[in-house]
């Protein structure tokens, strides 16, 4: 890749800093401006459809952003989760 002198030093610079190698700190900032860029899209998919979830992780865990029902009560959900998991762990 022809990358302009400046450019390359601020490259080899960082990478050495960060302890990789010149590719794996283009990879890396290529990956995250990839991830950038998809998240963008999809608030700009999401805006245009508000009634859409949004997905997206955040320190790695999947999140869903999206509306409850009005009549959605946690308790009663949680109540839900644990007996499936009680019934789960007898069978």
């Amino acid at each position: 890749m022809n990358l302009p002198p400046q450019l390359q030093e601020n490259i080899e610079k960082w990478a050495s800093s960060q302890g990789i190698s010149t590719e794996q700190f283009i990879l890396q900032a290529i990956t995250e401006k990839i991830a950038t860029l998809s998240q963008q899209k999809l608030a700009e998919d999401t805006q245009s459809n508000p009634n859409q979830a949004n997905l997206y992780r955040k320190d790695g865990i999947l999140v869903v952003d999206a509306e409850l029902p009005a009549n959605f009560d946690i308790n009663t959900f949680i109540d839900e989760l644990r007996e499936e998991r009680i019934q789960e762990q007898i069978v």
